[in-house]
C-alpha cells in the first residue's frame, strides 16, 4: 500500500481508515479510498466521499515494544463522524529512522511475547478513544522465515480485538501462488491470515514500478491470477482488491529520474506534450512515450477511466468485498465515476 516512498514523501508513520456507510448492511461492495496527510487528501475526501462507502488517512506506526505512536489527522476523524461514517484505523511497520518498511520491527513484535500484548492492548485502547470500527494490519517486508510467525501474530491479535468487538483488516501484496522463492509475497499466509481477518486487502497494484523495468502497474491478467488465487484461500465476501490513482513515468537512461505520477499529473503530462497514449491489449492499461529536454526517452504506463472501470468490474466478476484506492489527493471526478460504473 503506502506509495510515499516512490513519491519521495518521507512519512514516519503508515496509517490508513476505513469507513463504512450504511451500504454495508445492504450488500453493497466496499470501495476504499485510502489518503495520505496532505491537505490534497482532506478535499478529496469532501469532494468525493460520495462516491465512497469507506475512506483512510495514513499515520500510525508502533515501536519494539508495541506501542502505537502518531495520530489520524484530527479534520478527517471529525468529517467521518459528522458523515457518520466509521472508521477503522491502519497500523503499519513504517520506520521513520530507515524510511522503510521495517521487517525487523514487525519481527519484534510478533516473536516478543510482552511487546505482542502491549501491541494488541494498545490497539484496543486506540480503537476505543477514537471509536475505530476496526483495525487495519499492514506489514510490509516482514521476513520470509517469520511466516509462521506472522500468522500467528494476526490470530492473537484478531482474537484480542474480536473479544472487544473490534474488527480485523489484513492488508497482503498480491500474488497467484505460494512461491517459497518469492521473497517478497511468501511471507504472507493468506489462508491462515483470511481465517481469522474480517477483510484481507489484496494489494493488487505495483506489478511493475520504477525500481525496475516499465510496465502495467496494475495489469488485468495480473490482476485475475491475484484474485482467483485469493477466492480460492480465503472467502470471495472477505476479499478486497486495490486498484491505483497513479501511474510510473520511467527516464530509459537515467533511472534516478523515474517518477511515480499521480492521475492529475499524468493528464497535465499528456496535454503538455499532446500525447496520443495506446491501449495496451495484454495488460489493460495506457502507454505512450516522450523524450525529454535532455533528449531522454521517456515511457509512461497509467490507467485512464475506460481501464479503471474495466478492472473495477473484476470485484464483482470475482464475487469480493470490494476494492482499495491508493490513494485520495491528486484524482479527478472522472476517476471515481470510473470506479462507480465498474461497481456498478
Amino acid at each position: 500500500m503506502k506509495k510515499h516512498l516512490w513519491l519521495g514523501a518521507a512519512l514516519a508513520m503508515m496509517l490508513s481508515v476505513l469507513t463504512y456507510t450504511g451500504a454495508e448492511a445492504k450488500g453493497s461492495k466496499i470501495v476504499l479510498g485510502y489518503t495520505t496527510g496532505e491537505t490534497a487528501s482532506y478535499r478529496s475526501l469532501t469532494g468525493y466521499h460520495s462516491y465512497l462507502n469507506a475512506i483512510a488517512p495514513d499515520t500510525y506506526a508502533f515501536d519494539q515494544k508495541g506501542n502505537i505512536i502518531g495520530e489520524t489527522p484530527k479534520n478527517q476523524l471529525s468529517y467521518a463522524k459528522k458523515k457518520r461514517i466509521k472508521t477503522w484505523a491502519v497500523i503499519s511497520n513504517y520506520n521513520e529512522s530507515i524510511q522503510d518498511f521495517d521487517g525487523n520491527l514487525a519481527s519484534r513484535v510478533m516473536t516478543n511475547k510482552t511487546a505482542r500484548k502491549h501491541f494488541a492492548d494498545r490497539l484496543v485502547k486506540l480503537a476505543k478513544k477514537e471509536s475505530f470500527t476496526g483495525i487495519n494490519i499492514d506489514f510490509e517486508a516482514v521476513k520470509p522465515g517469520d511466516r509462521a510467525k506472522y500468522s500467528s501474530l494476526i490470530q492473537y491479535v484478531a482474537g484480542v480485538l474480536k473479544k472487544n468487538k473490534i474488527k480485523t483488516m489484513v492488508s497482503v501484496p498480491a500474488k497467484s501462488a505460494d512461491n517459497r522463492n518469492d521473497d517478497w509475497s511468501w511471507p504472507y499466509d493468506y489462508a491462515k491470515i483470511g481465517k481469522y481477518a474480517d477483510y484481507v486487502q489484496v494489494m493488487t497494484y505495483d506489478e511493475h514500478g520504477v525500481w525496475g523495468s516499465p510496465g502495467s502497474v496494475a495489469g488485468t491478467n495480473w490482476i485475475k491470477g491475484t484474485l482467483q488465487y485469493a477466492v480460492k484461500t480465503i472467502k470471495a465476501n472477505k476479499v478486497i482488491m486495490g486498484i491505483p490513482s497513479y501511474g510510473n513515468d520511467w527516464d530509459l537512461k537515467d533511472q534516478s529520474n523515474s517518477k511515480l505520477k499521480q492521475w492529475n499529473e499524468l493528464a497535465a503530462l499528456k496535454k503538455k506534450l499532446k500525447a496520443k497514449p495506446v491501449y495496451n491489449k495484454k495488460s489493460g492499461s495506457m502507454t505512450f512515450s516522450y523524450k525529454d529536454a535532455s533528449k531522454h526517452k521517456h515511457v509512461v504506463w497509467y490507467e485512464d477511466e475506460k481501464t479503471i472501470a474495466a478492472k473495477s468490474r473484476l470485484a464483482k466478476q470475482y464475487k469480493i468485498a470490494g476494492v482499495s484506492v491508493y490513494s485520495l489527493g491528486h484524482e479527478s471526478a472522472s476517476f471515481w465515476k470510473a470506479v462507480q460504473k465498474g461497481m456498478k
